[in-house]
């Protein structure tokens, strides 16, 4: 039933749509035009007006009446670069020349959603009512989740496709994230003639940072400062820095705790020499864990059975549309798409993973 050419076709022809992250304007009228050519009632929602895009999460559905309501969805954007992606086919799997990503984050997603639709019609299969949500900026802060009116709906369960591994991997953890800007004000001096007048907002920051969890704090929590700028010329003291700093842990409380022990760092340190400590980190999305015997994965463990299809279920130390849907109330996972070393030059998809999600997904609509 699943059609490995035309989901190949398919998939080349969306990775080589540019879709940057609120720039989905392209893609996003490409996959409203597939939508309303299989059938499904489609519309376009304010997401892009309200975080600044030029394109609303596109969404369509397949009624069904008297049915459970199953959410599938997959973001329409891509990391960058992606302006020219240059698909090639080798051995087997979908790269690029190297010059790009791939863009299976998460138009692989995106095509195995697809296929699924068109077998749905071709072969005219019972299905539950069917929701399918390509959602805009997920990449940048899940942007089109956030947005989104999912409450409209009235969801039963959601199947969320942007995660890396093989099919058959279940995302039933994830972390909750905090992320934001730390900035230490000091104080500008002649660096030549009196920087005893100054406070240097570096070496602030640098006595602080010697004194917080960075890293691997444990098992279920991390801490990274990723971006450092501050400064205006040699011969001046330093007198402002900036650290862009996240935490994620998979425990709301260990992630509440660290952050409250490195604001108080930051702040004591800042105290002692005389400076000031501006703190603009915010939790960014909630974190989520299902049971193993949550019936939203229960369909995918028995999906992947019904065509021998290994299954796992794990955590995953970064976020998605799924954090988001399930923090509304709607139990969705994360299912793994194939792809590999996303967000890389080198990022590839198996043309195999993505018959085989197809697959699976024809199988979780049975139930």
């Amino acid at each position: 039933m699943v059609q490995e050419n035309r989901i190949v076709e398919n998939f080349l022809e969306m990775v080589k749509i540019p879709s940057p992250s609120k720039n989905e304007r392209a893609i996003g009228d490409y996959l409203i035009n597939v939508l309303k050519e299989l059938g499904l009632e489609v519309t376009e929602d304010s997401a892009g007006e309200i975080n600044g895009g030029n394109c609303g999460n596109i969404i369509g559905v397949l009624r069904a009446k008297g049915k459970k309501k199953y959410l599938f969805s997959a973001h329409m954007d891509t990391v960058v670069p992606c302006e020219k992606i240059n698909p090639i086919i080798e051995g087997g799997i979908i790269k690029t020349d190297g010059t790009s990503v791939l863009g299976g984050d998460d138009k692989g997603g995106i095509a195995a959603i697809i296929e699924m639709l068109k077998v749905i019609k071709e072969k005219k299969i019972e299905h539950p009512e069917i929701v399918v949500v390509f959602s805009m900026g997920e990449e940048i802060g899940l942007l089109g989740s956030k947005s989104f009116e999912i409450e409209k709906y009235s969801i039963d369960y959601g199947f969320i496709l942007d995660s890396s591994g093989k099919p058959g991997r279940i995302i039933t953890k994830a972390p909750s994230a905090a992320r934001g800007k730390l900035t230490i004000l000091g104080k500008p001096a002649h660096a030549g003639i009196s920087p005893e007048s100054g406070i240097n907002a570096l070496t602030v920051a640098a006595h602080a940072i010697t004194k917080i969890k960075l890293g691997r704090v444990d098992i279920e929590t991390t801490s990274n400062i990723g971006v450092v700028s501050g400064g205006q010329a040699t011969n001046i003291v330093m007198p402002t820095v900036e650290l862009d700093y996240e935490a994620r842990s998979l425990s709301n409380e260990k992630l509440n705790s660290l952050l409250e022990e490195t604001f108080e760092i930051f702040e004591r340190v800042c105290n002692e020499f005389g400076a000031t400590f501006e703190n603009k980190v915010n939790v960014e999305y909630p974190g989520f864990a299902l049971d193993e015997n949550e019936k939203v994965v229960e369909i995918v463990k028995k999906a992947c059975e019904r065509i021998n299809l290994k299954s796992e279920t794990v955590s995953s130390g970064g976020g998605s549309d799924t954090n988001i849907y399930n923090s509304k109330g709607i139990p969705s996972v994360n299912l793994a798409v194939g792809m590999t070393k996303v967000h890389t030059l080198e990022e590839y998809i198996e043309i195999k993973d993505l018959v085989d999600l197809s697959k699976m997904l024809l199988e979780i609509i049975k139930g």
